[in-house]
C-alpha cells in the first residue's frame, strides 16, 4: 500500500500505533491532554454592535473577550417576529484553508465575500447562509470567529520571513496554511499547549457566552462542517450540557488516515497523545449527548472504508449506551449541501 511515510512506513508498527476503539479518557482527562490553556475569564466583556434585517432574520453584531488575543467577533441571528428566548445553536465555521474569514462563510446579509473566498459558501454550503437557514427553523444562532480565523486571525504582517522566503510571495492564505504547521505548531509545542485545546477553549467560551444571552434559552446545540465538524466533536466530548451536536465531513478512523490522509488535515485533528487514549470516533462516546454525523461519500479528505468503520463503531457504542446517534452518507464531495443542512436542522429541531 502506498503511504506518505514512504521508506519509513514501518514506524507505525515499531511505535505500536493502535488507537483504542473504546476511550480510556473522560472529559476532564481530555481537557488536561489539551495541555496548558489560558484561564477562563470571569468577565467576557460582551459588547453589541448594530443590527440589521435580512430575508426574515435579524442579525446583530456581537463580540467578547477570551482573555487573550483579539476580541472574538460574531453574529447573532434570530428569526424576525419571533419571541425570544429561543433554543441556541453554535455554528462552527469550516477551515477551508481560508483564514481571513470565519463567521462570514455561513451568514448571508452581511456583505459578499470577495472572489478569493466566495467559493467556500458556493462549494461548501450550497451557496446560502447556512446560519440564516438554521435561524429560520426557530433558533438563535451564534456564528463566531475562532482562534486563527477572521477577527482572531494572524495577519499578513505576522507571517515569518522564512515562510515568505519559501513560498516566494506574500499570498496570505497560502502563508497562513504554512504558518499553522510550520510556525504556530512550534510555538504551541514550546508553550505546552495544542491547537485542539485552544480551539476548544474558544468554543467553550462561546458556549458560556451563548448561555448568558437573553435571546437564547437553556437549550444549546452545535453544528459544524469540516474543521467546524472537528471542533463539534471536541465540544461534544467536553461540554455534556449541549442538547445536540451535528458534525459534518469530519469523521473517520485514525488508521484510515495514516497512508495518505494526514497531510490534508489541520493539526486540530492530532493533539499530542490523543491516539493513545482513543480512536477519533471514540471521542464521540465520552459523553452521551445526541449526535448526528453526516458523511460525504465522495469526501476527498477521508477514505470510504475509514468513514464506514467509524460509523459502525459509533452505531455500536451508542446502541450499548442507549444513546441517540444518527448518521447518513451523502453521495457528495466534502461539503454541507442544502439537502444535508435541511436534514441536520430538522434533526436539531427534534432534539432541543
Amino acid at each position: 500500500m502506498f503511504t506518505n511515510l514512504g521508506n519509513f512506513a514501518d514506524l507505525e508498527k515499531v511505535l505500536e500505533f493502535s488507537p483504542p476503539e473504546i476511550p480510556n479518557i473522560d472529559t476532564a482527562g481530555l481537557i488536561k491532554l489539551f495541555g496548558r490553556l489560558p484561564k477562563f475569564p470571569k468577565d467576557f466583556e460582551i459588547k453589541r454592535g448594530k443590527s440589521l434585517s435580512h430575508d426574515g432574520v435579524i442579525i446583530t453584531e456581537i463580540s467578547w473577550s477570551t482573555g487573550y488575543g483579539p476580541r472574538t467577533e460574531a453574529f447573532l441571528l434570530v428569526p424576525e417576529n419571533i419571541t425570544t428566548p429561543l433554543p441556541g445553536a453554535l455554528f462552527l465555521h469550516s477551515h477551508d484553508d481560508v483564514k481571513e474569514f470565519g463567521k462570514e462563510k455561513v451568514v448571508d446579509g452581511i456583505g459578499d465575500l470577495p472572489k478569493s473566498a466566495a467559493w467556500v459558501k458556493r462549494d461548501h454550503y450550497g451557496n446560502r447562509g447556512a446560519a440564516n437557514a438554521l435561524a429560520k427553523k426557530g433558533f438563535a444562532v451564534l456564528a463566531f470567529d475562532c482562534f486563527m480565523w477572521g477577527s482572531r486571525r494572524f495577519k499578513l504582517a505576522d507571517m515569518p520571513a522564512r515562510l515568505i522566503e519559501l513560498l516566494g510571495e506574500k499570498d496570505y492564505e497560502r502563508l497562513s496554511v504554512m504558518h499553522e504547521s510550520m510556525a504556530l505548531s512550534k510555538y504551541l509545542s514550546l508553550f505546552g499547549t495544542t491547537l485542539a485545546g485552544l480551539l476548544n477553549f474558544d468554543d467553550r467560551i462561546a458556549f458560556e457566552v451563548a448561555k448568558s444571552l437573553p435571546e437564547i434559552s437553556d437549550s444549546i446545540s452545535a453544528v459544524g462542517l469540516s474543521g467546524g465538524g472537528c471542533r463539534a466533536v471536541y465540544l461534544h466530548a467536553t461540554t455534556p450540557e449541549l442538547a445536540a451536536v451535528v458534525s459534518v465531513g469530519a469523521m473517520a478512523t485514525y488508521n484510515s488516515m495514516i497512508p495518505t490522509h494526514i497531510a490534508p488535515h489541520s493539526w486540530m485533528f492530532f493533539p499530542q497523545g490523543l491516539a493513545a487514549h482513543t480512536d477519533w470516533p471514540g471521542l464521540c462516546t465520552i459523553n452521551n449527548t445526541a449526535l448526528y454525523v453526516q458523511y460525504c461519500g465522495e469526501d476527498q479528505l477521508f477514505t470510504k472504508d475509514g468513514m464506514h468503520d467509524a460509523d459502525v463503531a459509533l452505531k455500536s457504542a451508542f446502541a450499548k449506551s442507549e444513546g441517540n446517534y444518527k448518521s447518513h452518507t451523502y453521495p457528495v464531495g466534502h461539503s454541507f449541501t442544502v439537502e444535508m443542512q435541511d436534514s441536520a436542522f430538522d434533526w436539531l429541531v427534534e432534539n432541543v
